[in-house]
């Protein structure tokens, strides 16, 4: 597309991302973050087209009816464009299956051209009713899964040549493959979040003498976070008890609030944080344990940024990329995770770059973290050689040479 360059007279073909965009969630701070370096290239004229995430979750005939006409608005702009991009996470388009399957359809009917990015990935391997809350929330949701993805891959087979595929590791590459989508249309990377540009700025020393006044803590302290929503597959009381195994010149700061889906109507008590002050409470933390809340995205790379750990104690949920992960390695830092399979596909993009533990062993976590196991110089070695391969301006190329695939394929 080099003639698109030397021709200003010439428009640029226009690539639109449909995503949510400028809220409380990691898609849209993943878009945030990539249309930086998607806006510095000449071949595509760049729009975003902001998803009305609350009207569309929303069962209120008025809250339908706004949901309706935003939503119409965005399939005209998906008219106009050449490529469109969805940023897809299923909750982001309805609540229930069938609102989620028909605005998704909608937008791929209405496109000429479509590049998938998959935050979400056909569950493969659908959990037992177990007759719990938890066991109920995930039989539904594989179930909803299940309903959306059974339909889109029916779509993707009968018109493969309209479609690329970005996902976020190789064994969800190879997953789709088996499923039945073209290999050629296939794309894997990890997620990507901070532009070289802006990670040459950051300086860790002065992050955390400003994050460490702001907090009222000691600045010679061991400063480790935990990062994402409030909720209980976080595991965020596993670092509380790693913790109480460490020294006073240890603290925990916890980033991130309660998952809009998580707040209960008329409650003052959140059952996964009323779990965790009764830990702090039991192991005698109150002042090494600081909850920051919901932070903006700035706030919230500064306070990563400072951290000497970035602890993530997840459970196994099936989940396939995690930004706060993706975040660290950006940005240098030493990364603890417990040993789920997301985890361990992102170390397979570059080993060594990772420090992991068993899910739920604290005290193997309180060991790792005392003896500085992510500062090794194999592991400071392996995110520099991570970030070589693997960056937001990495993620971008894929990008644009995805659509560029797609319009000579017309």
């Amino acid at each position: 597309m080099e003639y698109l360059k030397n021709d200003p007279a010439v428009k640029r073909p226009e690539l639109l991302i449909v995503s949510s965009y400028h809220r409380a969630c990691g898609v849209a701070q993943y878009v945030e973050f990539l249309e930086i370096p998607l806006r510095q290239q000449d071949d595509f004229d760049i729009k975003i087209a902001p998803l009305p995430v609350d009207l569309l979750r929303s069962q209120s005939s008025y809250a339908k009816r706004a949901a309706r006409a935003e939503f119409n608005a965005i399939l005209q702009k998906v008219e106009r464009a050449d490529i469109t991009n969805i940023q897809f996470e299923p909750g982001l388009l309805g609540f229930t299956p069938r609102q989620i399957w028909r605005n998704l359809n909608a937008i791929i009917n209405k496109s000429k051209k479509v590049i998938i990015t998959y935050h979400t990935v056909p569950p493969l391997d659908s959990p037992r009713l177990h007759f719990s809350r938890r066991g109920a929330i995930d039989y539904l949701r594989a179930w909803r899964g299940n309903y959306v993805f059974n339909r889109l891959l029916s779509k993707i087979r009968k018109a493969p040549e309209k479609f690329h595929h970005i996902v976020q590791t190789a064994r969800e590459a190879k997953n789709f493959a088996l499923l039945g989508v073209r290999t050629s249309t296939i794309t894997h990377q990890p997620l990507a979040f901070i532009s070289r540009g802006v990670r040459e700025q950051m300086d860790h020393h002065d992050a955390k003498l400003k994050v460490s006044e702001q907090m009222n803590i000691n600045s010679s302290a061991t400063l480790i976070g935990c990062f994402g929503f409030l909720s209980p597959y976080k595991g965020i009381e596993i670092a509380i008890r790693a913790l109480s195994a460490l020294s006073d010149e240890h603290h925990l700061l916890v980033v991130g609030g309660l998952h809009p889906e998580g707040i209960d109507k008329g409650s003052v008590k959140a059952p996964y944080i009323q779990k965790l002050l009764k830990v702090i409470e039991k192991q005698g933390l109150s002042k090494r344990v600081h909850f920051c809340g919901a932070l903006d995205n700035e706030e919230f790379n500064r306070v990563m940024l400072a951290c000497n750990a970035v602890v993530l104690p997840y459970a196994e949920v099936g989940q396939t990329s995690s930004g706060p992960a993706a975040l660290a390695l950006d940005m240098g830092r030493p990364l603890y995770c417990s040993r789920t399979k997301c985890f361990g596909e992102l170390n397979r993009y570059q080993p060594d770059a990772v420090s992991f533990f068993e899910i739920g062993n604290y005290m193997e976590l309180a060991e790792k973290l005392l003896l500085a196991d992510g500062e090794t110089p194999n592991r400071i070695n392996a995110r520099k050689s991570y970030l070589e391969k693997y960056s937001v301006e990495h993620r971008s190329v894929s990008y644009l040479a995805a659509a560029k695939q797609l319009i000579m394929e017309n």
